[in-house]
């Protein structure tokens, strides 16, 4: 009976002796089976990937290696839109560059300038009154508030009147033109109160920089009237009556 043991735990030591040592798992997908790798003990590489079947030597087939990271893409840097690059000198200009009436405000469905704020069209109308060849565009803008078609013709009523003061204050009418658009271009979101509030605005887009400023034609001189001196008239009809009296008498004779 001991023999017998010795002989059986000597086969055992064989068996396992018999077994590689070196178990790598194979390629995804080869000699595999639900994401293991089987080994027999026979020879190492015998697939049992059969429902049921004993597995000897199991080790997870290593999960695949993640492809590599593409490398970043810089943005392309997004140019700055100028939109006032030919604001003439003096012209108010906001963090974009454009020339922004700072400080009008109208009440709410009044495109009525406060008189407070007129200081801000005064100003603007010196500076195209020293630049006469630039031509400009009174644009109104709103906020969200509102449907689109009524901001449109507030905006546009704004516009107009800013136009109408500015000719009134002395600019060339030729210089000035008006539009309202509305909501269509905020410059802010219409999320915060702030963000509406910079949206309310009226700026003067620069459309020309060589107006054709029209002269006034001058003034017709009228004719000076012939003035005939009084005595030179009554010496003359005096002439006339002395010339009556002697052809009278030549006639008599």
């Amino acid at each position: 009976m001991k023999n017998l043991k010795t002989a059986m735990l000597a086969g055992a030591a064989l068996l396992f002796a018999a077994a590689p040592t070196h178990l790598d798992a194979a390629a995804p997908g080869q000699w595999s089976s639900g994401g293991f790798t089987q080994w027999h003990a026979s020879d190492g590489r015998t697939s049992l990937g059969v429902s049921g079947t004993q597995c000897y030597f199991c080790k997870p087939d290593p999960a695949p290696a993640p492809p590599p990271a593409a490398p970043p893409v810089a943005a392309a840097p997004v140019p700055k839109e100028d939109k006032c690059a030919n604001a003439p000198n003096g012209a108010t200009l906001d963090s974009r560059g454009c020339w922004v009436l700072k400080n009008l405000n109208f009440k709410t469905d009044s495109a009525q300038i406060e008189p407070k704020d007129m200081g801000t069209v005064k100003e603007a109308a010196k500076v195209l009154k020293q630049n006469p060849n630039v031509g400009v565009e009174v644009q109104g803008h709103t906020d969200n508030v509102g449907t689109p078609a009524y901001n449109k013709r507030l905006s546009d009523r704004r516009a107009h009147s800013v136009m109408n003061s500015l000719v009134k204050h002395g600019v060339n009418k030729q210089q000035v033109t008006a539009r309202g658009y509305g909501l269509e271009k905020p410059i802010a979101s219409n999320d915060t109160v702030q963000g509406r509030s910079e949206n309310r605005r009226v700026e003067l887009s620069v459309t020309s920089q060589n107006v054709a400023v029209e002269k006034a034609p001058a003034p017709a001189k009228k004719p000076a009237a012939k003035k005939k001196s009084v005595k030179k008239k009554a010496a003359k009809q005096g002439a006339i009556k002395q010339d009556d009296v002697k052809k009278g008498a030549a006639i008599k004779k």
